[in-house]
């Protein structure tokens, strides 16, 4: 007998708010207890792409598909139309509301958000406000005006929510206005995320900020109308994410961690994060202003003593880096194609990553004082031509045990084997924990090469091949089914 569903509504609700959303809404077809339960579950979930609202671009001139298509935006509208309307009518909290449009209009649509928004911004029980409207043109057929006046507006309804915990915008969304009109305040709030959304000037960001003194996790991504961007006065922040700035000054003692990304490069971002002394993790993704060199690296570990995760991506750096720190615990490198040497100084750490293509030589990397322990992964993008060579070359110096090897290989790419070099292999052969293989477009020649130069050289405690091909391959060469003069037999 299902006691469960005697159970109070307020722990049912718990109890749903604890599964994945699809697989809570599955509940509903249990019994008319469960039904009921799901009527009244106060988060609300509308995501058009999950719900199979979409339209891939080669069929935007199919006229039948592109009919369906809007047959599926009118049901996903009228959806959200009737559960927000029902929710109202009966006096249902409403505790998380998260919408995904990817196919926003600009011209037929921001009546109906607005007054969704009306509805969830009434509700005294208002937590969480997910809100991301993208526009896809061909989608309906017309050219849209990327100019702000065809950015949806958030109306003032969303100020009332003061209870709001949690606030992301993402997309085609214009908040100028109602900053400007309105003194913003969410005491609550805790984790504050805007992307793409139009933000005007930098003091409609300060004032933002001024009115939310509990933001634990801040990410401000490509914010139009916002270079600049200070974050003061926050005694609370954890987390920030920041990208496309061209300054950016931060001053909050509590902040642990900090991702900064500048994808413009003809504007190098200017970055003043000295007074952040508890930072534990730095990520800096193609910041071009920042030149990491051996007293750039003594610098940051003097600025910054508690850093345990240092994360460097597409920055330009010297040719030779010492890394000495006795905190550092993780370490990566992406494509940071200027160096062709690291030693690593770090009692501590714990894993460390490389990231290159075949289009430069990967940088000699040596440990000292650190644990053969340490788990380091090597990731290669392969486009044209692999070298085995190379590869084997860039693991003479690596001294940990748990070593990762992933290779992804590109479309029309072809793999150098001299099979001089396997003849007169060292032996024992490099042991790895893990080796790795992914490719776009898969030949028996191509495989056997592969397989062969790589076993060749490595002994991997694991082997997984993203390759239904090349799997097959691996088994019959493990076996000895293909012949070849130098086929490597496990």
């Amino acid at each position: 007998m299902d006691k469960i569903s005697d159970l109070p509504k307020m722990i049912l609700h718990d109890i749903l708010s604890r599964l994945p959303y699809k697989d809570a809404a599955r509940t509903s077809v249990l019994s008319k207890a469960w039904h009921e339960t799901w009527s009244s579950f106060p988060i609300l979930v509308f995501h058009g792409f999950d719900r199979g609202v979409f339209l891939h671009s080669g069929d935007s001139k199919d006229p039948l598909k592109i009919q369906d298509y809007r047959r599926k935006v009118n049901s996903f509208l009228n959806s959200v139309d009737r559960t927000l309307v029902r929710f109202h009518h009966h006096g249902f909290a409403i505790k998380e509301f998260s919408l995904s449009m990817m196919f926003f209009h600009p011209q037929f649509m921001p009546h109906r958000v607005d007054r969704w928004m009306k509805i969830v911004g009434e509700s005294s029980s208002i937590k969480v406000l997910k809100l991301e409207l993208k526009v896809v043109e061909h989608r309906f057929g017309f050219k849209f005006d990327y100019t702000v006046d065809n950015y949806y507006g958030l109306p003032s309804d969303v100020v009332k929510a003061k209870s709001l915990s949690e606030l992301k915008l993402s997309g085609k969304i214009r908040v100028d206005k109602l900053f400007a009109n309105h003194r913003i305040r969410f005491p609550l709030l805790r984790i504050l995320s805007l992307i793409d959304v139009y933000l005007g000037h930098e003091q409609a960001m300060e004032d933002l900020i001024s009115g939310c003194p509990m933001i634990e996790d801040l990410k401000l991504e490509n914010c139009v109308g916002l270079e600049n961007v200070k974050v003061h006065d926050l005694p609370k922040l954890k987390s920030a994410k920041l990208s496309g700035f061209h300054e950016i000054d931060v001053d909050v003692l509590s902040l642990e961690f900090l991702q900064i990304t500048n994808d413009d490069t003809e504007f190098p971002c200017d970055i003043n994060i000295d007074k952040c002394r508890n930072l534990k993790v730095l990520l800096l993704k193609a910041v071009s202003s920042v030149f990491v060199s051996n007293q750039w690296l003594l610098e940051l570990f003097d600025k910054f003593p508690f850093l345990e995760r240092l994360e460097l991506c597409c920055c330009i750096t010297s040719e030779s880096l010492m890394i000495s720190s006795s905190r550092l615990k993780v370490l990566s490198f992406q494509a940071c194609f200027e160096l062709k040497e690291a030693k690593i100084d770090a009692p501590n750490l714990e894993s460390c990553r490389y990231f290159g293509t075949h289009r430069h030589m990967p940088a000699a990397i040596s440990f000292v004082n650190c644990s053969n322990q340490v788990e380091f992964d090597a990731v290669f993008a392969i486009e044209f031509r692999l070298d085995l060579e190379w590869i084997r070359a860039f693991f003479q110096h690596i001294e940990p045990r748990n070593v990762t090897l992933s290779l992804k290989i590109m479309k029309d790419s072809s793999i150098v084997l001299n099979e001089d070099v396997l003849q007169n292999v060292q032996v024992p052969l490099l042991r790895i924990k893990q080796l790795n293989l992914w490719a776009d477009e898969e030949t028996q020649d191509l495989c056997v090469l592969l397989i062969n130069g790589l076993f060749w050289s490595f002994r991997p405690a694991i082997v997984s091949l993203n390759l239904k091909f090349c799997s097959r391959i691996f088994v019959k060469l493990s076996i000895g089914q293909i012949n070849n003069s130098y086929y490597w037999r496990g």
